[in-house]
């Protein structure tokens, strides 16, 4: 009965942004601005960025490697250099939000100690602005698709944000638990540091999961 009763509860805090949307729109906006303040182009970095990385990708694996993904090696180092930016896009949704994790509550100390605010709406406004610069990546990634590309990378395109909805749950519950640990253990900051940059190399982000060893495609 414990179990029915605390459920609920804990649906609950999914409901914390509609309760709090006027607040949540503030903090999302002023966090992102609060990126860019102070330079000459501002926010069009947001969307400069995820562009002049993805023509780095395509020099590098294009001109240089000339490298191509198992299964697509029609598209050479372009397909290459578009599956790679898109594992990355996704992997960098992940690595801002959960790098930022145990430091969200104490990087407020005034909300903690002065003023009534939600804490469990930080890893809200932690996401909001990940997804905003997420958005951005993803349209850079969709022209480079439709110029380059029409083949499986298309198709796979358009089902990103699909495959990205259920991830957004799992990132919020460890933000939520991360946030909580790094107020009593300040080592868990520099812990998960550690632990984002080992898994950029062992989740397959720079490779194809076919390239693997059979036993092990299903777990990565």
């Amino acid at each position: 009965m414990s179990c029915l009763s605390t459920f609920p509860s804990l649906l609950a805090y999914f409901g914390t942004p509609w309760r709090y949307r006027s607040i949540l729109r503030q903090f999302v906006r002023r966090e992102v601005l609060a990126r860019y303040r102070g330079s000459m182009l501002g926010v069009a970095w947001a969307f400069l960025t995820p562009m002049l990385m993805l023509a780095v990708y395509t020099f590098v694996f294009v001109g240089v490697f000339r490298a191509s993904w198992p299964g697509a090696e029609s598209g050479g180092g372009i397909a290459f250099a578009l599956r790679l930016f898109a594992g990355l896009m996704v992997f960098n949704l992940f690595a801002e939000m959960l790098g930022r994790a145990p430091l969200l509550v104490l990087e407020q100390p005034n909300l903690v100690k002065k003023v009534v605010f939600p804490l469990e709406l930080l890893p809200f406004i932690s996401m909001g602005s990940a997804l905003f610069h997420f958005v951005f990546s993803a349209g850079v990634l969709l022209v480079g698709v439709l110029v380059f590309d029409f083949g499986t990378a298309s198709t796979m395109t358009w089902l990103l944000p699909l495959m990205v909805l259920p991830l957004l749950p799992l990132l919020l519950g460890l933000t939520w638990c991360l946030a909580a640990l790094g107020v009593y253990v300040r080592d868990i900051a520099p812990m998960v540091g550690l632990g984002v940059s080992f898994l950029l190399f062992l989740s397959p982000v720079f490779y194809s999961v076919q390239t693997l060893p059979t036993r092990w495609q299903f777990w990565m």
